[in-house]
């Protein structure tokens, strides 16, 4: 697809944090850069200073970090604000617009509010698209400076071509075509001074030496406009694709705004960043994959031109699957890290950790199995009824097998106690285990008990032939 140093980039507005459909987009763009071995870039967008909250450019920066999606060019320890941050960059867009205005391929808008407004109701009144009119398009530049300098207020507008078409080949999409008559003259610069995004966006991506820009099927009407923007500059403009939204369950696009699913949410929550990178990655993304990746093996068969251009909507139950499998595959010495109940002994948490990896949603729920296992505390039993409907006779009978166990194999130690308490399969397994842990479901029976304290055992079998023994209430 491509013959050149590619360099991609993501480049978040920090008006909140990042939200799947954001990190999405930002996963897309490493795995194009890692598929042709090429840079990552982050850039800050913060020239819209109405919209920025400069305590969410750390969040942004900390949720990629968590992810693993380093970037090759960035903010960091060093390097200076003005390189990847539009609000320090202000000087460069101030004078690419003053380039663009000397050289007639831009010019100044004085029209007020008031006008644009009854402008864009007149136009949709007669069923046509808001665009601006070209109203001050003719204004001579003598006539511009001096209204500028009696005081009066204006935007610089971008002058599109009034006929014609426009065309580019999209990265997701393939090619695209647009009337440039219904593109109208963007503004580029507001009357603030500070550049639109429009604007800043295509000239950092041509200054900082961006090849390829993967973003949302929203920015596919601004690449033509920015197309030109870049060719009236002399810059040669990226190659462009427009991937599809990502949409909630009410299927409206997720939103900084709409409180939409956030990775400091994600994070909370206990899903663990492999789990997200490789349910992202295949979100709108159908590659009958179904291995859990590094960012490596993501990257390797990664092609745009693969993307559904259709809406992809936000699935918990496919994150979860991610879930389990990320789980799954957690090496034992990390999830030992989160295990925090001191009555463990050391010997034994590897081994704990390993029976009960395969039913941890998230890391954390060892510490609910540990205690279930090696803690002296009562601990609730889901469905006593089943307990009480076993029988005092049948946990006696366990607890003299029990009390004689060694250390042998469940597949021995089974037969035993079905031919002890005449009960086979689930009939002797479940009130077992509801016993002993309280849960009906759970890891293998056998190694449990073969974990499980003597003294804590014993205690849990007590406690379930006084709940066999008790009388039902009147």
């Amino acid at each position: 697809m491509t013959n050149i140093p590619v360099k991609t980039r993501f480049a978040p507005s920090p008006s909140g944090a990042i939200h799947a459909g954001n990190l999405r987009t930002a996963l897309f763009s490493v795995l194009f850069a890692r598929h042709h071995q090429g840079q990552f870039l982050l850039r800050i967008e913060d020239s819209d200073s109405t919209r920025s909250d400069p305590a969410a450019i750390e969040g942004i920066q900390d949720d990629l970090r968590w992810l693993g999606l380093d970037w090759d060019e960035g903010p960091g320890e060093g390097v200076a604000v003005e390189q990847y941050q539009q609000s320090a960059r202000r000087h460069f867009y101030a004078h690419a617009a003053k380039t663009l205005v000397d050289n007639a391929h831009a010019y100044w808008c004085f029209c007020s509010e008031e006008r644009l407004s009854e402008l864009r109701m007149t136009q949709q009144a007669a069923g046509k698209p808001p665009r601006y009119d070209g109203c001050c398009a003719s204004v001579e530049p003598d006539q511009a400076k001096a209204r500028l300098a009696a005081g009066e207020s204006a935007v610089v507008r971008l002058r599109m071509p009034d006929t014609g078409g426009l065309a580019f080949d999209d990265l997701v999409r393939g090619r695209q075509s647009v009337d440039a008559a219904a593109l109208g003259d963007p503004i580029i610069q507001r009357a603030d001074g500070s550049a639109a995004f429009l604007f800043a966006n295509a000239l950092d991506d041509a200054l900082m030496g961006v090849t390829h820009v993967l973003r949302g099927e929203d920015h596919l009407s601004n690449t033509p406009r920015q197309q030109i923007l870049l060719a009236r500059l002399g810059y040669a403009a990226p190659q462009y694709g427009h991937v599809s939204l990502v949409v909630g369950q009410d299927g409206a696009p997720l939103s900084k705004r709409t409180g939409a699913v956030g990775v400091a949410s994600l994070r909370e929550q206990g899903y663990r960043p492999e789990a997200v990178i490789n349910y992202l990655a295949r979100l709108g993304n159908p590659t009958g994959d179904e291995h859990l990746h590094d960012l490596d093996g993501l990257a390797a068969s990664f092609d745009p031109q693969r993307l559904s251009r259709s809406p992809a909507r936000f699935d918990f139950t496919q994150l979860d699957h991610w879930q389990s499998a990320a789980m799954a595959s957690l090496p034992i010495e990390t999830l030992l890290t989160y295990l925090e109940l001191a009555t463990v002994p050391a010997a034994v948490q590897a081994s704990l950790a390993e029976l009960v990896r395969p039913n941890l949603h998230r890391a954390e729920e060892i510490n609910a199995w540990a205690m279930r296992l090696f803690d002296p505390a009562v601990v609730p039993i889901a469905d006593e009824s089943k307990v009480e409907a076993a029988g005092t006779e049948f946990f006696e009978r366990i607890e003299q097998i029990l009390d004689n166990y060694g250390d042998e194999d469940w597949s021995t130690l089974r037969p035993r106690l079905e031919t002890m308490t005449e009960r086979r399969g689930g009939q002797m397994m479940k009130p077992l285990r509801l016993a002993l842990t309280g849960l009906s479901h759970g890891p293998a029976l056998g190694e449990i008990i073969r974990l499980m304290p003597t003294d804590i055992r014993r205690a849990r079998l007590q406690r379930a032939m006084a709940i066999a023994g008790a009388k039902p209430n009147a």
